[in-house]
């Protein structure tokens, strides 16, 4: 069982002005609900996997045309 030990409050992102997290490079750790930078896969607090796309519909045609600019 993972969980949250605050480690992940070392690499909080801030949010970008003008284009979106994941264009931007950030991840989102579902489990510790934060947006982090980080080049690894996994979050540094709980080991568990970061989101790296959008999972909405919406968020998904947004983030393909901030990528293609």
């Amino acid at each position: 069982m993972a969980y949250c030990i605050g480690k992940c409050k070392e690499f909080r992102a801030l949010k970008p002005t003008g284009i979106g997290r994941y264009a931007v490079g950030q991840k989102r750790c579902n489990y510790c609900e934060i947006f982090i930078t980080i080049d690894s896969i996994l979050c540094p607090c709980c080991n568990s996997q970061l989101r790296c796309l959008p999972r909405s519909r919406k968020g998904k045609e947004l983030y393909n045309v901030q990528i293609r600019r």
